[in-house]
């Protein structure tokens, strides 16, 4: 019995020796992981062809012993199952991608986790195939078939329009008036400057205008949209003369000078364009007309006269007088911020 008794002391002191050790040598706790990067930072955006894709491998910087990879979704994004990723090693992922036959570009992005380290991440975009029907609109109108812009006489970067087509991309290219392309660099435009040359779809057309210094719009430079194999658009582009600041006034004949205000009469059963009046124009510029009450600015709306200005100031009554009385209405030529230039007194008999 004292033998016994003298055994489990002992088993208790080797015991507590064992645990002792132990803690000496700190258990199988794994090492601690202090790098992950990307070996090439350019592999944080892959892409991919959109038929019969290349896997690519992601090289990784890192002294982790394992690694793990998760897709980052975006709140109701959906789990990309077209894209395989697999984690070869701690050093190397491999990233394959299906054959894309939709008709949009898709992306899907990653994690690269080990440790408690920062991870990495990096992103898969992949193309879409060329569509065999291409479709490409503009959001200019139309005038008989034909589309044109103007441009304001302050240049600078003009948005043309905005391009649609379901093709990868989009070109630009000044040509002539057919759609032809210029190939001799002395017949491109001196006014104006493509901004961009292609784009995507949605994306806009963006043409850099030079200021207008002349006294007439600026035109005869035309530029074609292309996109995959759909019809290409050709867009005349035009840019107007600065508003004038002046202008001299000439009879028909460009004779004789008149002055303002200018009396104009017409007979009460003289009216339409047959029996118009015209007038000469030397302007520093772009210039509009208005039908005003007599002595005013204020303009007048269903009013018995019209006027234009194109090659000459034209004006006219609409409309014989029936109402037994004189009637009056000025017309004015107006330029830059509405500066009245010139005044005609228009007076058409009643009797």
């Amino acid at each position: 019995m004292k033998k016994v008794k003298f055994l489990i002391p002992a088993f208790a002191l080797a015991a507590l020796a064992f645990a002792g050790c132990s803690d000496d040598d700190g258990g199988d706790d794994q090492p601690t992981v202090t790098k992950l990067a990307l070996a090439d930072p350019a592999q944080a955006a892959l892409t991919f062809v959109a038929t019969s894709p290349e896997a690519q491998f992601i090289a990784l910087d890192t002294d982790a012993s394992a690694v793990t990879v998760e897709q980052v979704l975006a709140e109701g994004e959906s789990k990309a199952e077209w894209c395989v990723v697999t984690v070869q090693s701690a050093t190397q992922i491999k990233v394959a991608p299906a054959n894309n036959t939709g008709v949009a570009e898709r992306t899907a992005k990653y994690r690269i986790s080990a440790g408690t380290v920062t991870p990495v991440e990096f992103t898969v975009t992949q193309d879409f195939p060329e569509p065999v029907d291409a479709t490409l609109s503009v959001d200019l109108e139309a005038e008989y078939g034909f589309y044109s812009f103007t441009a304001p006489a302050t240049g600078g970067d003009v948005t043309v329009t905005t391009v649609t087509t379901n093709a990868h991309l989009w070109t630009a290219a000044f040509c002539d008036y057919n759609g032809d392309p210029i190939t001799d660099e002395e017949e491109l435009p001196t006014y104006c400057t493509l901004k961009t040359t292609s784009g995507e779809n949605g994306s806009a057309l963006i043409v850099n205008f030079l200021p207008n210094t002349q006294a007439m719009m600026q035109s005869g430079a035309s530029v074609k949209i292309s996109a995959g194999n759909a019809e290409p658009i050709v867009i005349s582009l035009n840019q107007n003369a600065p508003l004038a600041t002046s202008a001299t006034i000439y009879d028909a004949d460009w004779v004789n000078e008149l002055t303002s205000p200018y009396t104009v009469n017409f007979g009460k059963d003289k009216f339409g364009a047959a029996n118009k009046q015209e007038f000469g124009v030397d302007a520093n510029g772009s210039c509009s007309v208005k039908v005003v009450a007599e002595g005013t600015t204020t303009e007048v709306s269903d009013a018995w006269v019209e006027s234009f200005y194109g090659s000459a100031w034209v004006i006219y009554a609409t409309s014989e007088n029936t109402t037994g009385a004189a009637r009056k209405l000025d017309v004015i030529l107006v330029g830059e911020n509405d500066k009245e230039l010139f005044r005609m007194k228009v007076t058409q008999a009643g009797a």
